[in-house]
């Protein structure tokens, strides 16, 4: 009998601890997704004012940008000088929204991002406006010093989907 009362014991008390890690792995991931979510539209904020130095501050300072172009930019200051000539030309309009798809943690410290976005207000290499644009972001991110910041990020455009022939 005082077996089976040491078994139970033992039995709520390893279901005890399990809840309480669970809980906690819970609420640790809702905090990253917040503070995710906090680069996220502190980043879109920074790019919607045509700011490149308070843009490329939501960078780790080693990151890597990869455009729709493939053209790959290293560092904060790689990044900043990248869009200091887009945001006094081509994207001195330019308006970007995003949709958050997902947030996917991979360890405390390092978590994926993927989201859609639509761009407007760009002007094209001929100078006209050109039409919205659709795309993907591929972020990587890290938590550095208790911030979240982009190490690296692929900005893939979408084509248009095709059009469709009825079928006759």
């Amino acid at each position: 009998m005082r077996t089976t009362r040491l078994t139970a014991l033992a039995a709520i008390f390893v279901f005890l601890f399990i809840a309480a890690f669970a809980t906690g792995g819970a609420r640790a991931a809702d905090d990253a997704s917040g503070g995710i979510k906090s680069l996220i539209d502190g980043f879109t904020a920074s790019f919607n004012s045509h700011d490149a130095h308070a843009l490329s501050m939501w960078f780790a300072d080693d990151a890597d940008f990869i455009s729709v172009q493939q053209a790959k930019y290293h560092s904060r200051k790689g990044i900043e000088e990248h869009f200091v000539p887009l945001f006094s030309g081509r994207f001195k309009n330019a308006h970007r929204s995003y949709t958050l798809k997902d947030i996917r943690l991979i360890s405390p410290d390092v978590a994926s991002v993927t989201m859609d976005y639509v761009l407007t207000g760009t002007n094209g290499t001929n100078g006209e406006q050109a039409p919205p644009r659709k795309g993907l972001y591929d972020w990587i991110v890290v938590k550095q010093n208790g911030k979240w910041l982009i190490s690296v990020l692929h900005e893939s455009e979408l084509a248009p989907a095709p059009a469709v022939v009825p079928v006759r």
